[in-house]
């Protein structure tokens, strides 16, 4: 090696041991031929203790890793005390040939610590406020029957008001506990078919009242070919009304909430997908606020439109995006202000996770 090479290859050297994550090298072979500062105290060893030995000693997910896609949230794993995010890719020389695998290690034990006490957080404080919310509601509900004595129409009124309030904290407290169930992998599912046409349907019917309130119309278009889902009918049910009533809420008045649904084949016509678009002509989303739209707890500014009453604390889409991936779905949408928007989801046909 000449001197210029040496030189490039100390400099290249520095500076991959100056990352914070860790970087690891193996030959076609899957030996291991150079390893980071970083990776050494990923693992728990030194850099001399990892050269030489076959990778898959050292990170025995590695198949998972390079099947991974380059997919964040599949490559996430356990190793020495640490929770790491994994990426592992093939290097090939000028001739296309494979010379070995490069693999990426990035620590994410202060986001994963984060994320579980606040999973552990929002659980504990829903099942701790739901208790006296329900003493409350069962008294304000005998309070309004008359149990405790005949009431003038103003203390009726009153009774109606903390009646409406109650109910709409017991939904949002729901609404922690089920997103909180889907994301530990806690969530209950129920044996049976989800008959996809005959649901939209209904839903579409029970909604419609809401939509008429500001003159708008759901209309519903299906496809002949939609075959019964293996998933719980309630979070089909789920999806389908915070979608459909995200875009009554957010289209303008007098507009139409179109719901399709088609059936598409693959893997050379051996499996069926469900593929349904809720579609609207409101505001929709501002370019700035579409990356964010399925992040917990996220509401897009909407004062400037009168009309919109953007209730909820902003869980519904996240819960959303949760249960079609956790039935190994996709969910997409596309939008531009003034021109509504349209939310896809795709839902293999397959037996339930």
């Amino acid at each position: 090696m000449d001197e210029t090479l040496a030189k490039s290859a100390l400099s290249s050297e520095y500076i991959l041991d100056s990352l914070e994550d860790g970087i690891i090298f193996c030959n076609q072979h899957g030996i291991i031929t150079y390893a980071n500062d970083a990776a050494g105290q990923m693992t728990g060893l030194s850099q001399s203790n990892m050269l030489g030995r076959p990778i898959t000693d050292i990170l025995p997910r590695l198949p998972l890793l390079a099947s991974a896609n380059n997919d964040a949230n599949t490559s996430q794993f356990e190793l020495n005390g640490r929770f790491l995010r994994g990426r592992a890719t093939t290097t090939y020389d000028h001739n296309n040939q494979a010379q070995g695998i490069l693999t990426t290690l990035h620590d994410i034990t202060p986001e994963h610590e984060s994320e579980q006490a606040k999973d552990h957080f929002l659980k504990t404080v829903s099942h701790e406020l739901r208790t006296p919310l329900t003493a409350i509601k069962g008294y304000v509900e005998l309070l309004a029957s008359g149990a405790g004595g005949t009431l003038n129409d103003n203390q009726k009124e009153f009774t109606y008001a903390i009646q409406r309030n109650v109910n709409r904290i017991v939904q949002l407290i729901n609404s922690l506990i089920f997103a909180s169930s889907i994301k530990s992998g806690r969530l209950e599912y129920s044996a049976g078919y989800t008959n996809l046409p005959q649901l939209i349907r209904q839903i579409s019917r029970e909604l419609q009242p809401k939509a008429a309130e500001d003159g708008q119309k759901i209309t519903v278009k299906l496809d002949d070919k939609l075959q019964p889902l293996q998933m719980d009918p309630i979070h089909m049910a789920t999806i389908l009304e915070e979608l459909i009533t995200n875009s009554i809420k957010f289209n303008r008045p007098g507009g139409r909430v179109q719901v399709t649904a088609v059936s598409q084949t693959g893997n050379g016509n051996q499996q069926t997908f469900a593929i349904v678009t809720v579609s609207d002509e409101g505001i929709g989303i501002a370019p700035n606020n579409q990356e964010h739209i399925f992040e917990e707890f996220y509401r897009a500014d909407s004062q400037h439109d009168t009309h919109i009453r953007a209730g909820g604390m902003g869980m519904g889409l996240s819960i959303v995006k949760a249960l079609v991936e956790a039935y190994n779905g996709r969910i997409w949408f596309k939008s531009a202000p003034n021109q509504g928007s349209a939310f896809t989801f795709i839902i293999p046909n397959q037996p339930r996770p």
